[in-house]
Parts: C-alpha cells; sequence; structure tokens
C-alpha cells in the first residue's frame, strides 16, 4: 500500500506488525505453487520492558536488515474512500485524489498520507470508474516507520488489513467464485468481499471476538436460533452481501471463511451457516501456506496478519 522504496523485486518478502500485545514477525518463500513458512515468531511484550529494545533484538535475531519487509496498519488508523478515478496522467493522480478526499476525512489534508488502488467496475449504467483511496494521518505512517527504522528493519510497505485479508482469500478454493471473510480482534473486526484475487468491497466492524463471546457459556450448548451478539454480525454481514450483489452484479459467493481469532467463538461458524443459509467454515492457514511445524489457533490468529502482508504479489505501486 504506502510504498517507503518502490519496488519489491524479490520473491521472499517478510512482515513485521508491531500491536499492542506484541510482535509477529512472518517470513516466506514465495517460490513454487504454495508459499512455504520460513519464519512465523510471536513475542509478547516483555512485562516493563523497551519495546524498541525488544524489536532490535528480534530484527537482529532475524536478520530483518536483509530482507524486504512489509508492515500491517491496525484498524483505525486509517480510512478507505470510495471517489470516481480522475481523468489525469499516472504521475498526477494522487494529487488529484488529494483534492477529491480532503472534506471526506476528519483531519487537515495536509496532515495526510493518500494511495490508491483500482476498485471493481459497478454494474450500474453509466458508472464512472472508481479508485479506493487509504488516507491516514502524517504522524500514524511516521511512527510506523521510525519504529521499524530505528531497529534497522529494512521497511519498504505499509499496507492494511482489507489487503493482507485480499492476499490470504485469493489462496482459498473459494476465490474463484467469491468469498467473504471475517478478521476479528479483541475489539474490532472486518468484512471483506473478494472474488478472483480482486478486493470487492470491505466494512468496519465496531465488534471483536471479546463482545461475541460474552453470549456463549463455556460448556453451555449454544442455541443456533438466539444469540443477539451472533445476531449482530449476521446482519453486518447480510448487509455487506447485498450491497456486493446489488452494486456490483455478481453471482454469491461460494462461502464464508472466519479468521483465526486468539479466543476461539464456540458455534460461530455453525450458527452463521444456518442463519445465513450460506456454507461458514474456520480457516486454517495450512491450506494456503506450508509451515514444517503446525500452528495452534492462537499461533494462527497472531501470525495471521503477517502471513497475509508476506504473500502481497503486487511488483510495482501506483
Amino acid at each position: 500500500m504506502f510504498s517507503i522504496l518502490g519496488k519489491n523485486k524479490k520473491r521472499s518478502i517478510a512482515a513485521v506488525v508491531p500491536d499492542e500485545v506484541g510482535i509477529t514477525i512472518a517470513r516466506l518463500d514465495l517460490e513454487g505453487e504454495k508459499p512455504r513458512v520460513q519464519v512465523c515468531d510471536f513475542s509478547p511484550w516483555e512485562e516493563g520492558g523497551e519495546h524498541e529494545k525488544q524489536l532490535a533484538r528480534k530484527a537482529k535475531e532475524f536478520s530483518l536488515a536483509k530482507h524486504d519487509v512489509t508492515t500491517v496498519m491496525g484498524l483505525g488508523e486509517y480510512s478507505v474512500l470510495s471517489v470516481d478515478a480522475p481523468d489525469v496522467p499516472p504521475a498526477e493522480l494522487r494529487a488529484a485524489v488529494r483534492w477529491q478526499v480532503k472534506d471526506l476525512i476528519d483531519f487537515h489534508i495536509d496532515d495526510a498520507v493518500i494511495d490508491v488502488f483500482d476498485a471493481p467496475a459497478s454494474a450500474a449504467h453509466g458508472q464512472q470508474h472508481k479508485l479506493y483511496v487509504v488516507a491516514s494521518k502524517t504522524s500514524t505512517v511516521r511512527r510506523h516507520v521510525d519504529e521499524l527504522q530505528e531497529a534497522e528493519i529494512n521497511l519498504t510497505t505499509i499496507d492494511i488489513p482489507e489487503l493482507v485479508l485480499r492476499n490470504i482469500a485469493a489462496r482459498l478454493p473459494e476465490n474463484e467464485a467469491g468469498v467473504a471473510m471475517i478478521y476479528l480482534t479483541r475489539e474490532r473486526g472486518l468484512i471483506v468481499v473478494a472474488r478472483q484475487s480482486t478486493l470487492y468491497f470491505a466494512r468496519t466492524l465496531d465488534m471483536g471476538y471479546g463482545y461475541l463471546n460474552q453470549g456463549v457459556n463455556e460448556g453451555d450448548e449454544l442455541s443456533l436460533e438466539n444469540n443477539a451478539a451472533f445476531d449482530r454480525l449476521v446482519l453486518e454481514v447480510q448487509r455487506s452481501l447485498d450491497y456486493y450483489d446489488r452494486y456490483f452484479s455478481q453471482p454469491p459467493v461460494a462461502g464464508l471463511v472466519l479468521a483465526p481469532t486468539e479466543v476461539p467463538i464456540p458455534g460461530l461458524a455453525e450458527y452463521l451457516n444456518n442463519a445465513l443459509g450460506l456454507p461458514a467454515r474456520n480457516l486454517d492457514l495450512a491450506e494456503i501456506v506450508d509451515c514444517e511445524h503446525s500452528l495452534s489457533s492462537v499461533q494462527q490468529a497472531h501470525c495471521l496478519p503477517a502471513i497475509g502482508a508476506a504473500l502481497r504479489e503486487e511488483q510495482t505501486v501506483l
């Protein structure tokens, strides 16, 4: 997404994702039909320790100065907007887009970092070509850059969760017909709809696995007909699929895939399946990457953003 050094021509890329709870590092070998995990490491922040020093130690441990590295912004650190594509030469695209989004963001455009990627064509007659615009405060982007570069990490790009999930969805068996994915942190979430490796639609959620687990008591049998927390998620998924069907005039997606969560949500896939009449299942990252050692669901939850970021195939940026 946001390019630091421009181009990535290597077939091996690393991702470093620091968040509130720790550091995740993934490095993939992208040669061959199925990517191979060379590194998948999660380390919680040391109690009372300095994050910068811990990050620098990890960078040295995995020789990150020798690899192109990407990182991922957190949900809430940026906005994704849809705008009409301006009729300007590519070199002038970002400048033209800045004027279009200046009244759509809640901070001054002079304080914004902007990047763009293509939006799929709408089925509506006469609909102009659209772009998705990612806007973030300069201070937020600079914090990510400084944090990693000070640890002597060779940061080349900063990605967003929407495109990270798109990278994963592109390798799922449902990709050809279309797939909806749900990604949940403790407090927030994200729904993306992708088809044939293209991101069509994304919706952020103001709920995470913490909220969804409030309606689940350990050891109790889950009702498949009445769970208010689950029903909120069902409604958000249905709205997303309705928009995808209506605006893009696409056939129904082949299924719904739930990303691993740090704390499991018992019965959620089955509940969504019953409520939506749509095949729903939990993702196992072993479907899309080869790993020498099997990863637990908790390890997968921590490593998914980094693995998805390391799966990026773009060789150039706009």
